[in-house]
C-alpha cells in the first residue's frame, strides 16, 4: 500500500520534513512533496491548488492531482478539505467523514480521458471508500477528536460562497455539508481504482445559518484544526504500512 494526502486551503504543506519533485502527466506538471514518517513509511503531499499559483476551486487541474499520484503507484489517498455545514448537528471545529456527494458544479472535467481510466463508465458506489472511512473513523473515536459523523457533501463550483437559498436548496437535497473541491477529485480516483477517503474539517455555518461566512474565521478554525488532522492521517499510515 502507498499512501498520499490531499490538503487544500490552509493545508498547504506537510508538517514534517519533505523534498520537492516535478510530475510529468498526460494532463500537465504537478509539483509533489515526499515525506517520511518516523518509521520511514514514505507519505506522498500533493497541494490541490497549486505551489506556485493558487488556483480557484473550479481552475484547479484536478486530472494531473491524481494521475500523478497513479503515476507514483498511490494505492490509498486522504483528501483534507475545509467545508461548510449547512446542516446544524454538524459543529464547527470538528471533523466529519465524507459517504457521498451531489455535484454542483458546472465546468470541471469530470473523468479521465477513455485510454486512461478503468471503465467506459465508472461506477460510483464507493466512492469513499467503506474500509478507509472505518479506519479513520476508529482512530477518530480513540483520540478523542471532536467528530461530527459521516456526512453527504455537496460541492458547488465557486469561488463565491453559496447563497443562503442555494443553501436551502442543498439541505432539501440532503446535503450535509458544502465545499468547492472534492468534486473530481474523488470521482477521477474512482476512475484509476485508488482507494480513497476525505476528511471534512468544519470551518463555518454555511451563508445563512449564522453570522457572515470570511475567509478569516474559517482560517482561524483551520489553523487550530490542522495538526490534529495531520497527525491523524499519520496515525493510520504508520498502522497500516510500518
Amino acid at each position: 500500500m502507498k499512501y498520499a494526502i490531499i490538503g487544500g486551503t490552509n493545508l498547504e504543506s506537510l508538517p514534517i520534513p519533505f523534498h520537492e519533485e516535478a510530475i510529468g502527466t498526460p494532463y500537465g506538471d504537478v509539483v509533489i512533496y515526499r515525506g517520511k514518517l518516523e518509521c520511514g513509511q514514505e507519505v506522498i503531499f500533493r497541494f490541490r491548488h497549486g505551489v506556485l499559483f493558487h488556483h480557484d476551486a473550479g481552475d484547479i487541474n484536478y486530472r494531473a492531482n491524481i494521475y500523478a499520484m497513479h503515476m507514483l503507484g498511490v494505492t490509498h489517498i486522504i483528501g483534507l478539505s475545509s467545508v461548510g455545514a449547512c446542516d446544524y448537528g454538524f459543529k464547527v471545529g470538528t471533523v466529519c467523514l465524507i459517504n457521498d456527494f451531489i455535484d454542483m458544479t458546472k465546468k470541471r472535467p469530470a473523468s479521465f480521458e477513455q485510454e486512461h481510466r478503468l471503465a467506459l463508465h465508472t461506477g460510483m458506489e464507493d466512492v469513499f471508500s467503506p474500509e478507509l472511512n472505518d479506519e479513520l473513523e476508529h482512530l477518530i473515536l480513540a483520540k478523542k477528536l471532536p467528530y461530527s459523523g459521516r456526512a453527504i457533501y455537496c460541492c458547488t463550483e465557486g469561488p463565491r460562497f453559496e447563497t443562503a437559498a442555494e443553501v436551502r436548496m442543498f439541505r432539501m437535497f440532503g446535503a450535509q455539508i458544502v465545499g468547492q473541491t472534492l468534486v473530481p477529485e474523488a470521482p477521477l480516483a474512482r476512475d484509476l481504482g485508488i482507494n480513497y477517503a476525505a476528511i471534512g474539517i468544519i470551518s463555518n455555518y454555511a451563508t445563512g445559518m449564522m453570522s457572515y461566512v470570511t475567509d478569516d474565521s474559517i482560517g482561524s478554525v483551520m489553523h487550530e484544526m490542522r495538526d490534529s488532522v495531520f497527525n491523524l492521517c499519520f496515525e493510520l499510515i504508520q498502522g497500516k504500512a510500518c
